[in-house]
């Protein structure tokens, strides 16, 4: 399962509002922007969500003021066209600057976005992690971006049905198995086959058992068909960013690596 890049958070019913509220009453509609940004923006899934957002949302404050400004006018001749038309331009000028950096800066941070679920994907489903201080680590983040980033996964479907639960990642055993024999077994057959997950059942059943013992006695056990995935061995696996479009690239063990979104050559 590739995660499309740049990603994009789509506009819930809430946005769609705020963008109809702009066109309506375009003070109102600003101002829950900018309070949606202000509650939401210390999520990376909001962030380019956010920026595209109060675009659009000057956007259609512009029209909002051009049709108010048009219904200022008496009469519409010549000199009045010349008029409303030259106003239109002055402020398209000075509106239409902040809103093309408002859709830049959004698309960038949805670009990174996209850069960093690939990254959990990777830890999760390839290397199996199971830390949110690993992956942590691995992605350069803060734990509490990884829970929130990881349970977004989880609720948009970009990771088998899963759960973070006291700083552990659990999958739903079922889903990753699917998970397993569908997509992610065409992709990394040589690494992982049928029989090494046998082999890994085998050997950590008797392990989870324990811990499961011991969690339930503290009430803190993980939920019932959940699991976790097989801690990768991989040695000190690491992402960076890249020198040319600031892309996170993930390297895994490898020292260098060709960055798929600028061609350059990004090096551990």
């Amino acid at each position: 399962m590739e995660i499309p890049v740049p990603y994009k958070v789509r506009f819930s019913t809430f946005d769609t509002w705020i963008i109809i509220l702009t066109l309506l009453v375009f003070p109102v509609g600003g101002l829950l922007a900018f309070i949606r940004l202000a509650s939401t923006h210390h999520h990376n899934k909001a962030k380019g969500r956010n920026l595209r957002l109060l675009g659009w949302a000057m956007v259609f404050s512009y029209i909002s003021i051009m049709i108010i400004l048009y219904l200022t006018y008496d009469t519409f001749g010549e000199e009045e066209q010349i008029d409303y038309l030259t106003s239109g331009i002055v402020l398209a000028i000075y509106w239409f600057l902040p809103t093309l950096i408002f859709f830049l800066v959004g698309h960038r941070l949805d670009k990174k976005f996209g850069s960093l679920l690939q990254v959990y994907q990777e830890a999760v489903v390839s290397m199996r992690l199971t830390s949110v201080e690993q992956i942590r680590s691995l992605s350069q983040t803060s734990p509490a971006d990884v829970t929130r980033d990881l349970t977004f996964m989880f609720e948009e479907g970009l990771l088998p049905e899963g759960k973070v639960i006291n700083g552990t990642v659990y999958i739903q055993q079922q889903a990753f198995e699917d998970y397993l024999n569908g997509e992610y077994e065409e992709e990394y057959d040589d690494e992982y086959d049928e029989e090494n997950d046998e082999e890994y059942d085998d050997e950590y059943d008797d392990e989870y058992d324990e811990e499961d013992s011991a969690s339930d006695e503290n009430g803190h056990g993980r939920p019932s068909g959940f699991q976790s995935p097989v801690s990768g061995q991989s040695s000190s696996p690491k992402t960076v960013e890249c020198p040319g479009c600031g892309a996170r690239v993930f390297l895994g063990t490898e020292r260098e690596k060709e960055c798929e979104y600028c061609g350059n050559v990004v090096c551990a």
